[in-house]
């Protein structure tokens, strides 16, 4: 048995793994993005019940597989729900965009630090705005500055574009929601 490790996390993807288990893809500080499986979490009485939802910012504490990228979930205690983002939907749809794209352009067991306190700003942000075109402009260019890659001669969504190779799924439909 591997030594578990511990980081600062935000949730952004989960679902339902069998009867009881569930699928938590974390955006970590120090370790990137981090999947893991929460065995039981699904269960009443789960310690792990109550504390995974949607953009929750939570202490989280894994065991490492050694064979598969997929690591065993020990542990999760949140710090910030980020209720706010709750209501309306272009806030949630925001969030996910932004979490999405951290993913497609982050590189695999990295430190995240600047991106990870990035999609806390703006997290919080969301919670009590709504977003805006200027927003997300302004999310991909602080993305890109920070990694090294950013233009001014092209758009930010195209530089992100070639660095990911496929756009968030929520791109198009979070901009038919902004004014």
């Amino acid at each position: 048995m591997s030594q578990p490790l511990q980081d600062e996390g935000v949730l952004f993807h989960l679902r339902r793994q069998g009867e009881t288990s569930l699928l938590a893809v974390w955006l970590t500080r120090r370790h990137g993005v981090v999947r893991t499986l929460a065995r039981g979490a699904a269960k009443p009485g789960s310690p792990l019940k109550g504390h995974l939802d949607l953009f929750h910012e939570c202490e989280i504490s894994w065991e490492p597989s050694r064979r598969t990228t997929l690591h065993h979930l020990r542990e999760a205690r949140v710090r910030n729900p980020h209720a706010g983002l709750r209501q309306p939907y272009s806030r949630i749809l925001a969030a996910t965009y932004f979490a999405q794209t951290l993913e497609q352009s982050a590189e695999p067991d990295a430190d995240l630090g600047p991106l990870h306190s990035l999609l806390v700003l703006a997290l919080n942000w969301l919670e009590k705005k709504d977003p805006h075109r200027r927003l997300v402009e302004r999310f991909e260019r602080a993305v890109l500055k920070h990694l090294g890659a950013d233009d001014p001669r092209r758009s930010a969504r195209s530089l992100l574009d070639d660095l990911s190779h496929r756009r968030p799924k929520s791109h198009a439909a979070l901009l038919k929601l902004l004014p």
